[in-house]
């Protein structure tokens, strides 16, 4: 009877465990547990022993899955980087568009008439003096070869009507011929040396044509544009290339008059160029003023490989007198609708929202105003998700930066 029992409390116990097992998630171990019940290869008090042993293996399994579900990896403190606020001088600013161009920047043109043989291509590097252009110089060998024969010809005439002028005026002195017949010669000499020279200025022009039928490179630069190419007819004073020189470049914008008054020769001033910032420094204001736009031209100097001509520039000048402020980065700021907040840190490195008005704003600094002082640390990078209150971790070494 108590073996009945016994058995009977056994199988009971094991349905309980089966049934856990039914429920379980791991499919693996239910269809193990069933399968090995339904082919009943064992006896049925080893069975519900079985049963009950891995019932109780599911048991701890989930008691183990919900304890560490509970307590859970404890959450880390944000990350931040934070600067110090401090006081500086500040000055309104306004943007200028500009463009980057060349202080040297030619259409060169041809001196004299003729074919063009040979032009320079396009992107081709020259220096001062460098040939860009030739014509043909055919008809201009020919004719300063015609004007040098010429001149040689009169310099012997001269030569000749030179001393016959001395015999006559010899014969002259011995009253062995009239007056008139002296003064004939000499007129004839005379006559001869303003005939040579003319011809050699002749053969001076026909030597500059020669010598300008190659359209030579006044300044350093780089042949940007052919504007005619060979076996095309030049005529003096057309354009054949442009030549710019890329070594020597500026912006030149165009500030209102009322604020060139705070612009000096030598400022430096930010400008950022085709998204980049580039160094620039005033070169020159040019005090002369448009009726229309009401602006004078502002030039700066920039490096050589600072961009390309052309290329649009953004200037910040000044447009107002400077004055000392508290400022702080751009990114320290945090704009909504509603209002401008930023977050400063305690002592313990507590996150406090902290409402600000802005101010005078100067390339990455902006004047604030608000509950913050000279050395409090604001927070500028990291602030989007803070809760006020909330503990953070300041960044220090390579993860400040």
């Amino acid at each position: 009877m108590k073996w009945e029992n016994v058995l009977a409390e056994v199988k009971d116990r094991g349905a309980v465990a089966l049934k856990s097992v039914a429920n379980t998630d791991h499919a693996s171990l239910r269809a193990q547990a069933l399968d090995f019940v339904k082919r009943r290869r064992i006896a049925t008090g080893a069975t519900a022993a079985v049963i009950v042993l891995l019932g109780g293996y599911l048991f701890f399994l989930r008691g183990t899955s919900t304890a560490e579900g509970a307590s859970g990896p404890a959450t880390p403190m944000p990350l931040v980087v934070a600067e110090t606020v401090k006081v500086t001088r500040l000055a309104p600013q306004i943007s200028l568009a500009g463009t980057v161009v060349s202080l040297n920047d030619a259409q060169l043109a041809s001196d004299v008439d003729g074919k063009v043989t040979w032009i320079a291509d396009v992107g081709t590097i020259v220096k001062a003096g460098d040939v860009v252009a030739r014509l043909d110089q055919s008809l201009a060998a020919m004719q300063l070869a015609s004007d040098k024969a010429n001149v040689a010809k009169l310099e012997a005439q001269l030569k000749y009507d030179r001393s016959q002028a001395d015999r006559m005026q010899n014969l002259f002195r011995q009253n062995a011929i009239a007056k008139a017949t002296s003064d004939q010669a000499a007129s004839t000499s005379q006559q001869d040396a303003a005939a040579l020279t003319a011809a050699q200025a002749a053969v001076a022009k026909s030597q500059y044509n020669f010598d300008h039928s190659e359209v030579r490179a006044p300044f350093p630069g780089r042949v940007v544009s052919r504007l005619i190419n060979p076996g095309e007819y030049a005529t003096a004073g057309k354009a054949v290339a442009r030549l710019v020189d890329i070594g020597s470049i500026e912006v030149s914008a165009q500030a209102p008059i009322q604020d060139a008054q705070f612009v000096h020769d030598g400022m430096a001033l930010p400008t950022l160029i085709e998204g980049k910032t580039v160094l620039s420094k005033v070169r020159a204001v040019v005090p002369v003023g448009d009726q229309l736009s009401r602006t004078v031209e502002i030039r700066l100097s920039i490096a050589a490989d600072a961009a390309f001509v052309g290329d649009s520039a953004k200037v910040m000048i000044p447009a107002g007198t400077p004055h000392q402020a508290l400022a702080v980065p751009r990114d320290a700021l945090l704009l909504r609708e509603d209002s401008t907040y930023l977050f400063k840190l305690d002592k313990k490195d507590t996150a406090l929202r902290v409402a600000v008005e802005t101010g005078t704003i100067a390339g990455n600094m902006v004047e604030v105003t608000g509950q913050i002082a000279p050395g409090d640390r604001v927070i500028i990078r990291g602030a989007e998700r803070l809760e006020t209150g909330q503990k953070v971790r300041v960044a220090t070494g390579p993860a400040a930066s």
